[in-house]
């Protein structure tokens, strides 16, 4: 009985000293192989304290990364392909959060690992899976900030100059080697502030109305009426900031075609729009700086709207609307 004894501890003893195995995959942006990729704020960003929670600060563009995966230590395994979030497990700051939108997903610091839906058999048959290096496929995404949680009583909602957003990988966790997988990061989170009081955006008349146009006089290129409209904003706190805006269609109602708003219902006609007090045309789907913000009370901003022909008349009533963003900075 001792010998067994014996024999059995040194199998626990040799069980010991093996290393645990570990899994992961090397991915990164194809062709370039970088393992980087970084997205500055561009501006220094002014959230208004009394803002609700799930304000969205910032947005980036939808991004489409080309990305390949490979299993780098050929361990032969379909590993799925995760989003590792907040990898550097950091604190982005307080009063702001960091989400991902993916698909249908909104993913946030909260949310852990989750799954890409790709893995690194992606692209490989059967016959050639073991050690596939060349998994590609593209990543579609947003990153946004916004407001959640406590606001920091000096203003200043974030220290970080960067800050590593996610990490790909696979599921035995960060790989290990450097430079081995692609990492995606926000520089300038030190530039976003709060300040104490956001404005009341108001939109007078809510709806612009245009006279009626004679169809028969219509000329491509010439302005069919015209309507004044404003955006006025009023607060009640003195810390000075500047606001941007931007106006972009609502879907289903108009689209924006060589810098017209064109109504879904009417593409013959299409609107521009114009600053009064520069006579500067305003894009669609573009910020713009709106107004700056020193005193309390009301600002005006004046607008003016043009009903351009774009083709010969098509008579009838249309509808388009358009949305109105706010940052401030």
């Amino acid at each position: 009985m001792p010998p067994i004894r014996k024999h059995l501890l040194g199998l626990l003893l040799i069980a010991a000293a093996c290393p645990t195995t570990s899994y992961a995959l090397s991915c990164k942006l194809d062709p370039s192989k970088t393992a980087v990729f970084k997205e500055a704020l561009g501006t220094a960003l002014a959230v208004p304290a009394d803002a609700p929670d799930g304000t969205i600060i910032w947005e980036s563009e939808e991004r489409a990364l080309p990305v390949i995966c490979a299993d780098d230590y050929e361990m032969g395994l379909d590993e799925i392909v995760y989003f590792y979030i907040n990898p550097a497990k950091v604190s982005v700051g307080q009063g702001i959060r960091v989400g991902i939108r993916y698909k249908s997903q909104v993913i946030t610091q909260a949310s852990g690992t989750i799954s890409t839906g790709y893995s690194s058999f992606y692209g490989c048959n059967w016959a050639n899976c073991t050690g596939w290096d060349k998994a590609r496929f593209t990543l579609n995404f947003s990153v946004f900030i916004e407001k959640f949680g406590k606001t920091p009583a000096n203003g200043q909602a974030s220290t970080a100059t960067e800050y590593r957003v996610f990490q790909l990988d696979g599921r035995g966790g960060l790989n290990p080697k450097p430079n081995s997988n692609l990492n995606y990061v926000i520089t300038g989170m030190n530039n976003i502030r709060f300040v104490p009081c956001s404005p009341e955006l108001t939109i007078t008349p809510s709806v612009v109305n245009f006279r009626r146009a004679l169809t028969s006089s219509a000329q491509v290129g010439q302005v069919a009426s015209s309507a004044n409209f404003s955006l006025d904003l009023i607060r009640n706190c003195d810390t000075p900031y500047a606001v941007n805006a931007r106006f972009t269609p609502v879907a289903g109602t108009a689209s924006v075609i060589d810098k017209l708003l064109v109504p879904t219902q009417n593409t013959s006609v299409g609107i521009a729009l114009t600053r009064q007090d520069s006579n500067q045309p305003v894009p669609f789907g573009d910020w713009f700086k709106l107004s700056d913000l020193t005193t309390p009370g009301l600002i005006r901003n004046e607008f003016r709207a043009d009903l351009v022909w774009r083709a010969p008349a098509t008579p009838g009533a249309f509808e388009a609307s358009a949305l109105v963003d706010l940052f401030f900075k």
